[in-house]
């Protein structure tokens, strides 16, 4: 999730999948790991990523400021795809080396393997910050 967070870091979440929304970062599962990822399409979205890394949501090109480098790769997924109901679609913010929902092995993320939303970085102590939504404009 560079330049967002870091590794080290530790980030408290909250429990809530009710509202969740495009561009909040969520913790689940996966395999026996937590990963943490931004969430990029929504339940019924249409989300398509050109060759450039551009993210396209329902025909709207999504502004990513957060982004350190737009990368199609890695993904082994047949685009467009549609976010199926309960679920949600979610990348990385270091696009070029993050396994996200662009690949099988990650896929979309359903509800049920949410943990929550991150909320708060407390470590290190010297980075205590609320960690902010970043609205993607789509």
């Amino acid at each position: 999730m560079q330049p967002t967070l870091r590794h080290s870091d530790v980030v408290i979440c909250v429990k809530s999948n009710k509202n969740i929304k495009r561009g909040d970062i969520i913790a689940f599962y996966n395999n026996d790991k937590i990963l943490l990822k931004r969430v990029i399409g929504l339940p019924g979205d249409l989300v398509m990523i050109d060759q450039n890394g551009t993210v396209i949501i329902n025909g709207d090109t999504l502004q990513e400021n957060y982004v350190s480098a737009l990368s199609l790769e890695p993904c082994d997924k047949e685009l467009p795809v549609y976010v199926p109901e309960n679920s949600y679609f979610v990348l990385g913010d270091q696009r070029i080396t993050s396994m996200d929902s662009r690949s099988e092995m990650i896929g979309m993320i359903s509800e049920d393997r949410i943990i929550g939303e991150a909320k708060l970085r407390v470590w290190p102590l010297d980075k205590i910050s609320s960690i902010e939504k970043t609205e993607g404009g789509a």
